[in-house]
């Protein structure tokens, strides 16, 4: 039975538990063999991608764009997170800070998820600079923590000042409805939202260019009919998968030309 090769990044411990269930019911649903690996940082997941040791890729967009440009890997589906249609990103700070518009923002210690997250660094850095802001006024320290959890703790706990990561916002009322702060168990009181950004492209499952074009569209096939149970909400709140639609990462594309943003 062909055997196939599942990455995705993550610093939480529960997410190799929740991929390696994910991989077992796409097997089910294939009838094909997945191996589940979790790595460290998106360097070692585009690293393994571009070598051919990765066969599919749960990948943010900035890094799904580059593995497109780099030959190596095509995006196959976008994934929806909590049922939400929107994705967005939000840089945040606590209820009670000293901070409470975007534009009074000074010396103020920053928490990123990393330098390829789109909600949780490239698109808030760059919309500050949009609205001309500086960011070396903005901030006094800049770290990169590599998850949406660890920035979210790193606020709330008072390590940082200000983070960003991505939200949900409900369909029908526009409201926030789905956050980091809220499926670790903090109350919505506890965070002042600074700023709304989006919608951002979602992230996508990207298969490598030497899987057989067979194998792709029956990996394709299965992971579009899953049901909401199982997509398993446990590995990154994922709900559904969609087909990726014509253009969806051209506007991050012609962003990430501008190579000063994500400096």
């Amino acid at each position: 039975m062909l055997s196939l090769t599942f990455a995705a990044v993550s610093a939480e411990a529960a997410t190799a538990e929740a991929l390696a269930r994910f991989c077992e019911r796409l097997g089910q649903a294939t009838g094909l063999t997945f191996q589940a690996r979790v790595l460290d940082s998106y360097a070692e997941l585009r690293a393994g991608a571009l070598s051919g040791a990765l066969d599919l890729l749960w990948a943010p967009p900035l890094i799904a764009i580059d593995l497109e440009d780099a030959g190596a890997a095509k995006s196959a589906v976008v994934v929806h997170r909590s049922a939400r249609a929107g994705y967005y990103g939000a840089l945040f700070t606590r209820a009670d800070s000293r901070f409470v518009k975007v534009e009074a923002l000074s010396q103020a210690r920053a928490a990123w998820v990393s330098k390829d997250s789109a909600s949780g660094y490239f698109v808030p850095r760059w919309h500050l600079r949009s609205m001309g802001l500086k960011l070396d006024d903005c901030f006094s320290t800049e770290a990169i923590l590599g998850s949406h959890e660890a920035v979210t703790r790193a606020v709330l706990e008072g390590s940082a000042d200000v983070g960003a990561t991505h939200v949900g916002l409900d369909a029908v009322t526009g409201k926030l409805a789905a956050a980091s702060w809220l499926s670790m168990g903090y109350p919505a009181s506890s965070v002042r939202v600074l700023l709304l950004l989006g919608p951002i492209p979602g992230d996508v499952i990207a298969i490598g260019h030497h899987v057989e074009p067979a194998v792709r569209q029956r990996v394709v096939a299965a992971l579009v009919t899953m049901n909401e149970e199982a997509t398993s909400r446990g590995l990154f709140e994922a709900s559904q998968f969609d087909p990726v639609p014509e253009g969806h990462l051209e506007l991050l594309r012609r962003l990430s030309r501008f190579r000063e943003t994500r400096a």
